[in-house]
């Protein structure tokens, strides 16, 4: 029988001084990190993590010295303690993570697991993208048991015997809700579906334009689909929506996975169907992420948002008018992928402006270069597409103010449209 601790008792087993990893997203050990605060006081630790969803229970004890936390993917509670300068942003790719954290003595896992099963082996569920180094390389590894958690294919398990304490989760899980879609990002979503290969393996990004862009494939006529990257709701639907028309036109190649993730984030329908479901195989980055694996697939096609481009085509998703409000993630991985992969396109699809038109997302220069303008094939708007690969820099900027905003145009020709 597996023996629990209380949440405190498992925290105190970590060293004075200790740089301390929890897991993200939908796998984030909630109660762990609710008792981080309390835990933390005297004790000189540093947690770092990836994205975190709501609220960050532990930032009292940020605030005020107690804890240090190191981020290399700000979410929306972390904006403003970042901006001040309490919280610190690391910029980092995802297929460096495990170099990252080998970098330097870890001194504790902290991740949510499912139960034990007859074997004594736990699932890491939804979220191994650094779990599973994380667990590799801490001295003190202690995880948070879930029995709601589901339990996944692929690279997801280890022996309950690697944990130095379990405790009972006592915080639901994290979710994630999507938006639903409105009529730029729908006009958005259609226009990069004719652009899309037969049978290509898709990786989309977070947002309404990406998540549009899955809820429209079934009625495409592409052929097979493959998924790499983050799992969503949205290719729940797909599923569900292609299965009676038949595999030639649903998701799936042969034996190869329909969706091969380091994340999924998602709501409960997304983790019940990833339960025990060999469609659904969960990798950690050192090969969710890793360019040269998923490189070598024919017509690798990634799509992705930003919150603006500029005129030479670079890309910023992660810093919006000086504050950090996103990271890197997997962006840099997947569009070196989709260079190299054969029939590979690379496609970034956001509005043209905010809303009212206040502000034109294509801009003269980005604050922050996410994506390289060398690493952009096409650019889509709701007014339209710009292919840059093989233009020159003023005939990428004639393209790209010809699908900004109309009311953005003249200043755009007038600040950055020339040589």
């Amino acid at each position: 029988m597996t023996t629990y601790r209380k949440a405190q008792d498992a925290l105190s087993l970590i060293p004075d001084g200790s740089w301390i990893v929890a897991g993200p997203g939908c796998g984030a050990p909630r109660t762990l990190l609710a008792e981080l605060g309390a835990a933390a006081t005297g004790r000189g630790w540093t947690l770092g993590s990836g994205l975190l969803l709501g609220d960050l229970p532990f930032l009292d004890a940020v605030r005020s010295g107690e804890l240090r936390y190191r981020t290399w993917h700000v979410s929306a509670a972390a904006r403003g303690p970042v901006a001040e300068g309490t919280v610190g942003y690391v910029p980092m790719r995802s297929s460096r993570l495990h170099a990252m954290l080998a970098a330097r003595p870890l001194g504790a896992a902290l991740v949510r697991v499912s139960p034990p099963d007859g074997s004594g082996r736990v699932s890491l569920g939804p979220s191994v993208s650094y779990g599973l180094s994380a667990l590799e390389l801490a001295a003190v590894r202690i995880g948070e048991v879930d029995p709601d958690l589901p339990r996944t294919c692929g690279e997801t398990e280890v022996d309950e015997s690697v944990f130095d304490a379990l405790v009972e989760a006592d915080t639901p899980a994290a979710y994630h809700r999507s938006q639903p879609p409105d009529e730029t990002s729908r006009r958005i979503a259609e226009a990069v579906l004719d652009l899309l290969p037969p049978g290509p393996v898709l990786q989309i990004g977070i947002g309404a334009i990406p998540e549009s862009l899955v809820g429209i494939l079934a009625e495409a006529d592409l052929g097979p689909l493959r998924f790499a990257g983050m799992g969503t709701d949205q290719m729940v639907d797909l599923f569900d929506r292609a299965a009676p028309r038949g595999a030639a036109s649903g998701p799936g190649i042969g034996t190869e996975p329909a969706i091969l993730s380091p994340e999924l984030m998602g709501s409960e329908r997304l983790m019940r169907f990833a339960d025990r479901n060999p469609s659904v195989v969960l990798r950690p980055s050192t090969y969710a992420h890793d360019p040269a694996r998923l490189g070598a697939m024919d017509r690798f096609v990634s799509v992705n948002s930003a919150l603006e481009v500029d005129l030479l085509g670079n890309v910023n998703s992660e810093m919006l008018r000086s504050q950090q409000v996103s990271g890197v993630g997997g962006s840099l991985d997947f569009v070196e992928a989709a260079g190299r992969s054969n029939g590979g396109l690379r496609i970034i699809a956001l509005p043209s402006a905010t809303s009212g038109a206040r502000h034109s997302k294509i801009v003269a220069r980005v604050e922050a270069v996410t994506l390289p303008r060398m690493c952009v094939d096409v650019v889509v708007t709701e007014h339209g597409v710009a292919r840059l690969d093989g233009l020159s820099t003023v005939e990428r900027a004639e393209a790209l103010i010809a699908i900004a905003h109309p009311d953005h145009r003249d200043a755009l020709a007038d600040n950055g449209g020339k040589e």
